[in-house]
């Protein structure tokens, strides 16, 4: 029996827990990854808009539509990712909750990457293949954020008049938001200017130019660069998103022509791997005697050769007049790429065989 009357167990806290002795330390590890986020963007930001971007390149093989949807995924990733967490934030546990907290910061910081301010547009931020139209996506998702909120707020108008919608506020809101954002991707893809990667798209059946008629025997595309080159290894020095390929005969000589076109990151790996071919190197597919060039025009690695339909070979004297339709197709690709077409003059080195 006691002689105090008092009771010798622990100390009861409110809520029936006792405080984290080291509590402290979350709220310090929650400063640092903030303090870390603004540090990887200023010191990372650059490397990975451009890793993001060549990524989405190399799974869409850079078409349109594709690289518009990668620019407006990353904007709406964010839209559903915050208000997931809100939903889940007050059933969720303390270790939850800070799992929750750090999905929150990754989705505001992917398109903040990219977000455009006052004195920089999206254009001084990406560049390369697709850019253009990854840039146009991650705006008009964007501007689907600004409808959503425009909407929202008008539904809360409306449900303080009407019952119905005020007991279906969240249900209704929900729905509504996500029709916005789904619906300004295909306004956004409508209003975006195409990226020509597709053999179809970039050569007619038929390519008049300089009053030549020159006749598509061919034309595909593949992803990578294999089988371009007797060495594939020559090609993938560099990862090569995809090939553009398209054969003509033309009808005012017997010359024939095969065209490749590979496409890279940027300018300067295109221009690297232009450096390390060899001269004096065939295509794969080509068969007899064959002028081979290779050249770039910005991320595109181009290879062409010509031929006599019957394989012949190419005399000295004819190799300038064997090659001007290899010259008008390449000239045509770069015009499709540059969205501005210009006849190749007859008067330079490489010109017809009659003037």
């Amino acid at each position: 029996m006691s002689g105090s009357g008092k009771s010798s167990s622990p100390v009861e806290h409110v809520g029936g827990r006792a405080p984290e002795r080291f509590g402290w330390l979350w709220g310090l590890a929650g400063f640092a990854g903030v303090a870390g986020v603004i540090a990887a963007y200023v010191l990372f930001g650059a490397s990975a808009r451009a890793a993001l971007l060549g990524f989405a390149c190399d799974v869409t093989a850079c078409s349109t539509v594709g690289m518009t949807a990668a620019g407006w995924l990353v904007v709406s990733l964010a839209a559903v990712a915050l208000p997931a967490v809100g939903l889940c934030w007050a059933r969720s546990g303390p270790i939850a909750r800070r799992a929750l907290a750090a999905a929150a910061v990754a989705a505001v910081a992917l398109p903040l990457l990219f977000l455009p301010g006052r004195r920089r547009s999206m254009s001084d931020m990406i560049s390369g293949p697709g850019a253009d139209q990854f840039g146009s996506g991650f705006m008009w998702a964007l501007g689907g954020i600004g409808a959503v909120i425009a909407a929202l707020l008008v539904l809360a108008a409306v449900s303080g008049k009407a019952r119905a919608v005020n007991r279906n506020f969240n249900a209704i809101a929900g729905v509504l938001g996500a029709a916005l954002m789904v619906a300004a991707l295909p306004v956004a893809v409508a209003n975006t200017y195409p990226t020509y990667v597709r053999a179809d798209e970039i050569f007619p059946a038929v390519l008049t130019m300089n009053g030549d008629t020159l006749t598509r025997t061919s034309a595909s595309d593949q992803r990578g660069c294999d089988g371009v080159l007797p060495d594939d290894a020559l090609l993938n020095r560099e990862n090569c998103y995809l090939t553009v390929r398209a054969a003509f005969t033309t009808d005012d000589s017997d010359a024939v022509v095969t065209f490749r076109a590979v496409l890279y990151r940027d300018d300067e790996t295109a221009d690297a791997v232009r450096a390390g071919l060899p001269s004096g190197m065939d295509l794969a597919e080509t068969t007899g005697d064959a002028s081979t060039t290779f050249s770039t025009n910005g991320p595109w690695v181009l290879l062409g050769s010509a031929a006599h339909a019957d394989g012949h070979e190419v005399g000295t004297g004819e190799r300038n007049w064997v090659l001007w339709p290899l010259r008008q197709v390449s000239y045509h690709f770069i015009g499709a790429q540059a969205g501005i077409f210009i006849d190749p003059d007859p008067k330079d080195e490489i010109h017809p065989r009659t003037p």
